[in-house]
């Protein structure tokens, strides 16, 4: 296996030697950013893409590595998951992604990563190299870390912090699961649900407006004592953590599927110059127009149900090349921890109900690093980039390509997993 020979040689190099640059020499090199290179060359040096070509040289002591007849691509970014927050969901001991209460700006999720996650071995041999590790639960969950797939503690993982400011729009729902309440049972009229939602919506839609007013008056105080001009206010961690998402500086990521609520969480959002990006965006395809005229992208997981009776079965799976038809910059996730691995196949689905090829792959690689603000470090093959790549037999939204090979800052990475660990201790088994 081509990951496993350099690997080798990269375990035999000398304490203190200096690494020698990579060369992937003869493979399709697919840039993503632009045009495909056929029998191409990447050349990798201290952790970043130096050259990218069909005629390019390898440096004096370079490490070349034939690759013809492979494909060559960025490492996959899963634009929304819980990577390093999740391991069994039935055991809540392994779970760190919610904290107590319905306000928690300042929980910070790469605080909390595992490292040592098995979902994270898994996801990468399936050729991601990066992702977006978020918090859930709550009103305001907290924030969510971009991290790489590789490192033994969470500051090795962490590519940006901060990324985003993780928030439900409030339906008016009553909280799912459990028995209805004694006073839910006597409601016998649709209207009566209807009236007590949009109340409990509205309630919690001033909390969250309340809370951000609060946040930048709080931001200006510490300007101002800053400044000499006012005595400094009391501390406060949750408004502090909330300043910047209400200065426009910290994306919103909010988490809405109806039409109803993503144009209302538009709105809300352009009322308060927040920077919005729509998670879940399940009918964002019925509001593809607003969210192009307001610049809002959306995180959008292709493999669900359609949410109405109405609606045809292949709505959520055509929902990408519809937002791509209208102009909507989207990239597709999968907002979970055990289907991360899945991401290209997500890709695929939207690619077969509609989505160029070309689109599909972006929506997986550059596309997400842009909404996520990485885009300078990750999500396509080109020179000064970090240098994580994936070297694979074909079309990586195939299920019949195999990941050969993968690389996150130009370190091979191993692609043995819990998956493939129990697949060689039972193969044997009558």
């Amino acid at each position: 296996m081509i990951g496993r020979s350099v690997l080798c040689l990269a375990l035999a190099a000398p304490a203190g030697a200096e690494e020698a640059a990579l060369v992937l020499k003869g493979g399709r090199v697919v840039t993503v950013s632009g045009a495909v290179i056929e029998s191409g060359s990447v050349v990798v040096a201290a952790g970043r893409i130096v050259a990218v070509g069909a005629d390019v040289a390898a440096p004096p002591g370079a490490q070349v590595l034939d690759v013809a007849g492979k494909w060559i691509y960025p490492g996959l970014v899963n634009g929304l998951t819980s990577l390093g927050l999740t391991e069994i969901t039935s055991v809540a001991g392994s779970m760190d992604t919610t904290e107590v209460g319905e306000i928690n700006p300042n929980a910070k999720a790469w605080v909390a990563l595992n490292p040592h996650s098995a979902h994270i071995a898994v996801a990468r041999a399936g050729g991601l190299t990066a992702a977006l590790s978020a918090p859930e639960g709550g009103l305001v969950s907290g924030q969510s870390a971009v991290i790489r797939l590789a490192g033994s503690t969470p500051e090795a993982m962490t590519v940006r912090p901060g990324a985003a400011l993780h928030v439900v729009f409030p339906s008016g729902r009553p909280p799912a699961g459990g028995p209805p309440s004694a006073e839910e049972r006597e409601k016998k009229t649709f209207r009566e649900q209807q009236k007590e939602r949009g109340e409990n919506q509205r309630r919690q839609l001033d909390r969250l407006r309340t809370l951000l007013e609060d946040a930048k008056a709080h931001d200006a105080a510490l300007r101002a004592a800053a400044e000499g001009r006012a005595e400094r206010p009391k501390p406060d961690a949750v408004l502090e953590a909330l300043a910047p998402a209400a200065r426009g500086e910290m994306p919103v990521l909010l988490r809405a599927d109806a039409e109803e609520e993503i144009r209302a969480a538009v709105e809300f959002a352009a009322a308060r110059g927040l920077k919005l990006v729509v998670a879940g965006g399940l009918e964002a395809w019925r509001c593809a127009d607003l969210l192009k005229e307001k610049e809002v992208a959306v995180l959008l997981k292709v493999l669900r149900l359609p949410r109405r009776r109405s609606d045809p079965y292949d709505a959520p799976f055509a929902n990408a090349a519809l937002l791509h038809r209208a102009g909507v910059p989207f990239a597709i996730v999968t907002d979970d921890e055990s289907f991360a691995r899945n991401l290209p196949y997500e890709a695929a689905m939207a690619r077969a109900f509609g989505l160029p090829a070309e689109a599909a792959l972006r929506a997986i690689t550059l596309s997400p690093a842009e909404i996520l603000g990485v885009s300078a470090r990750l999500g396509s093959i080109e020179a000064g980039k970090d240098a994580d790549l994936v070297v694979a037999t074909g079309d990586i939204m195939d299920a019949r390509t195999r990941v050969e090979a993968v690389y996150i800052q130009g370190a091979p990475q191993p692609l043995d997993t819990r998956h493939t660990q129990l697949y060689q201790q039972f193969r044997e088994r009558p």
